[in-house]
């Protein structure tokens, strides 16, 4: 998996994303979609390792940090 596939996968989380409400579908995972537009982030680094058992292995660091449980996105 590349950088720009994840971050891809983490952005259509939007589809189970209410706004709202400000929660996610039943079963589903949000949380990378909602760090990924959080309104106060304004850096990023990401880094990306292949591991000996074939696994790739895929973080990012945002800053200032967000997902506060209460608060909205944006």
């Amino acid at each position: 998996m590349s950088g720009v596939e994840a971050v891809n996968m983490w952005v259509n989380e939007q589809a189970d994303y209410d706004y709202g409400s400000n929660t996610c579908a039943s079963g589903k995972q949000c949380g990378h979609y909602t760090q990924i537009v959080w309104k106060n982030s304004v850096r990023l680094g990401c880094a990306k390792v292949s591991c000996d058992n074939g696994q790739t292995f895929i973080t990012c660091n945002y800053d200032p940090q967000g997902n506060f449980v209460g608060q909205w996105p944006y």
